[in-house]
């Protein structure tokens, strides 16, 4: 037997005993009524002196009953009706989510019970996040086969060419097999750090540091290809006392700085750090056209990129910026991104200044 016919017959159970009860309260209180005529009003004792119940006694007793069943009888279907249907509905979507179909919903017409209402609307809300989290995981699964493939596939063609003497061993060869497993491995590293929770499982090295050097040494470390490509850096670095894991935040600097190289379109980057109210941050500012606002709200998330992005780097991956947002939580803090008056990107990351 299902668990929805036990259900309904429960409730039917219930209903009807409440109808019987209805009536055999019906009864009695008919029968006291009719009592206290005969007992206290002027002629009742005289009407009804006779010790047999006349007829008029049984059509009042058959009409009352009758008249109580078909209320008690109307109710119960009623509650019944608005009672089982939306639960009816309830379980057969469980039942069909369950067997892996997401796009089931309960439906229910706008119902008086409050409760039955909430109970639906509150099911549709679950069934519509297990649906939006499953194409999120098919997504993701998607991007990280993709993105691993051609690494991978270089690798082993390379090591391929090797073992049958297509490619001869020299060093060159081996600093490029080298290259291709150390961006794999870091590869690899950014899909742990995204995935680690929204950095709420991220493990931090902390330690107190002069934020002023870590972006120092962060800039020397891509000075020549600035320079290489004329860029003008102004900078405003403060001596800065803070606790931070310093190779993580040199991790994000890194993501910054080389997306500044790959898409600003403008020669002009600024550079800030400070302290604002219980906030350590750090700009990053440039002068070039913004990113689109309709990619604002995917632009932390993975595997996200825009068609100009792809256009000026086919070679990136969509992490970079994803792997700066778990760091930055993992710390406390975030990481926003705003248009200036002028148009222009700004990248802000913050944490909390110790107490």
């Amino acid at each position: 037997m299902s668990k929805e016919s036990v259900l309904s017959r429960q409730i039917l159970t219930y209903m009807v005993t409440l109808a019987l009860i209805i009536i055999a309260i019906a009864i009695l209180g008919s029968w006291l009524f009719y009592s206290f005529v005969l007992d206290y009003l002027p002629g009742g004792t005289a009407a009804g002196s006779e010790e047999n119940m006349t007829m008029w006694d049984w059509l009042w007793l058959v009409t009352v009953s009758t008249i109580s069943f078909m209320i008690s009888l109307f109710l119960t279907v009623k509650l019944s009706s608005r009672i089982l249907t939306p639960l009816n509905a309830v379980a057969s979507s469980l039942k069909r989510i369950s067997q892996g179909d997401l796009d089931a919903r309960a439906w229910c017409a706008s119902s008086q019970l409050g409760e039955i209402n909430h109970l639906v609307n509150d099911f549709n809300e679950m069934a519509e996040k297990l649906q939006t989290l499953d194409i999120q995981r098919k997504s993701w699964n998607a991007a990280i086969a993709h993105e691993l493939r051609t690494p991978v596939t270089i690798l082993r063609g390379r090591l391929q060419g090797l073992v049958d003497g297509v490619f001869a061993p020299d060093p060159a060869l081996f600093n490029n097999l080298l290259k291709q497993t150390e961006g794999l491995a870091r590869l690899i590293e950014d899909l742990r750090v995204v995935s680690s929770d929204g950095g709420a499982g991220y493990t931090l090295c902390k330690s107190e540091i002069d934020l002023k050097d870590t972006l120092e040494t962060a800039l020397e470390t891509f000075r020549p290809e600035f320079k290489r490509k004329q860029y003008d850096i102004h900078t405003e670095l403060k001596t800065q006392r803070c606790i931070c894991d310093p190779l993580r935040i040199n991790q994000c600097l890194t993501v910054l700085f080389d997306n500044a190289l790959h898409y600003s379109t403008s020669r002009k980057l600024i550079i800030k750090n400070g302290v604002y109210g219980k906030e350590n941050y750090i700009l990053i500012q440039d002068e070039g056209p913004g990113i689109p606002r309709e990619f604002h709200d995917f632009l932390f998330q993975p595997f996200q990129r825009d068609k100009g992005a792809r256009q000026l780097n086919p070679e990136g991956c969509g992490l970079g910026l994803s792997v700066v947002k778990a760091i930055m939580l993992a710390h406390g803090g975030d990481v926003t991104y705003v248009l200036t008056k002028r148009n222009h990107s700004l990248f802000k990351l913050t944490w909390p200044v110790a107490a």
